[in-house]
């Protein structure tokens, strides 16, 4: 490549950008130029499916699977990529180039080794076991138990696994988890499951937002409520007044109003910025995961969100509770 067409390249690069609205996030202001390349190249084959200009892996298209990695050894490498998952490209910060992170599979007794590396441009990074029993400064929490991992450095994570069952890793380093930095964790137990199963799933449930992360807590800062559109109105009291009175509307408004929220609000951050995802696909992706007529299946959900609750249910099909984790 010459530097005439590297240039060339790099200005079509920022011209889509600008086209998408992509936000700035201090991280990413100054995505490097191996980032820009890695994104043409992808952007390459988004444009082939026509991912630039349309709602793409909303409305279902193939997206390669999250990796499992198993054993005792593992390399981590926490970097930049480009992911769509509203039709608009955006950077996201990633393991191995994948969101969510690679599934990884340890048993109870080992020792595990896991080198993380940070090829972040300019950002310290962190990778916090979530719920997971070891020393402190194995635990991944910048600030408490470490310094953070600089640009360009690794760290090495090394610990006995005292424990079985279904948990999750995430970066814990500002809002950066909110930038995509989350992976399933399966602990197989010393002893076998008190239970039969003949196939299993982890499905990790997420949140996505196209905005700056630190954008959306600005606006919660100056309005606590500013996601939560479902508020009640003049009509509604009135109605309530009909209903239960006076007295008890009025108690009822001031308790909420003493609380500084509403009866709506289960959580401050809602669908108007949230994409929600399942391993890593969009609603309308319809994330699918296979199974035999008559077969005993496990699901092992694990809610990887900044900030959602997840309702679980499968119509129709009775679920058994066997376990919960962390």
């Amino acid at each position: 490549m010459t530097a005439d067409s590297s240039e060339a390249t790099r200005t079509e690069q920022l011209r889509i950008m600008r086209v998408q609205k992509q936000p700035r996030y201090p991280s990413l202001s100054r995505p490097s130029r191996r980032t820009f390349v890695k994104g043409l190249a992808m952007g390459g084959v988004a444009a082939g499916l026509g991912l630039w200009g349309e709602r793409a892996w909303a409305q279902g298209v193939p997206r390669r699977e999250t990796g499992v990695f198993s054993g005792t050894e593992f390399d981590l490498n926490l970097e930049e990529t480009l992911v769509n998952f509203t039709g608009a490209p955006r950077f996201a910060h990633a393991v191995n180039r994948s969101i969510p992170a690679p599934l990884l599979r340890w048993r109870e007794g080992d020792t595990v080794t896991l080198r993380v590396s940070n090829r972040l441009a300019d950002d310290y990074a962190s990778i916090h076991w979530h719920g997971i029993l070891l020393p402190a400064n194995m635990d991944g929490v910048p600030g408490l138990s470490f310094n953070g991992i600089a640009p360009g450095e690794t760290y090495v994570y090394r610990f006995d696994v005292r424990q079985g069952g279904t948990y999750w890793y995430h970066r814990h380093s500002a809002f950066q988890e909110q930038l995509g930095l989350y992976g399933a964790l399966i602990i197989e137990p010393r002893e076998p499951d008190p239970f039969r199963y003949d196939r299993e799933h982890a499905i990790l449930l997420s949140d996505w937002t196209d905005e700056n992360p630190e954008r959306v807590f600005a606006k919660l800062k100056k309005q606590a409520d500013y996601y939560n559109f479902n508020k009640r109105t003049v009509g509604d009291l009135f109605r309530h007044i009909r209903t239960r009175g006076l007295g008890e509307t009025l108690a009822d408004r001031a308790a909420w109003g003493e609380m500084r929220m509403t009866p709506t609000d289960l959580a401050d951050v809602s669908g108007a910025t949230y994409t929600y995802l399942m391993n890593g696909t969009a609603p309308a992706g319809n994330w699918t995961g296979l199974f035999k007529p008559g077969e005993r299946v496990r699901l092992r959900f694990i809610n990887g969100s900044s900030m959602t609750y997840f309702d679980v249910r499968i119509p129709g099909l009775k679920m058994t509770v066997v376990a919960a984790d962390g």
